[in-house]
């Protein structure tokens, strides 16, 4: 896998999990059911990922 194909795909999943966890947080503040159980998981997996990807 060439660099730039690599550097996408991290990149992109950087992406993902951002935005999964602003909508999860928007949802919160508009007071959707679930939203606070998935702001906690957006947020852990989000972390996750950044000590697996520095």
């Amino acid at each position: 896998m060439s660099n730039a194909i690599a550097a996408h795909k991290h990149r992109t999943r950087l992406h993902v999990l951002r935005d999964r966890l602003k909508r999860a947080l928007r949802d919160e503040k508009r007071g959707l059911a679930g939203a606070a159980e998935r702001v906690i998981a957006h947020r852990a997996k989000r972390v996750e990922y950044r000590a697996a990807n520095p």
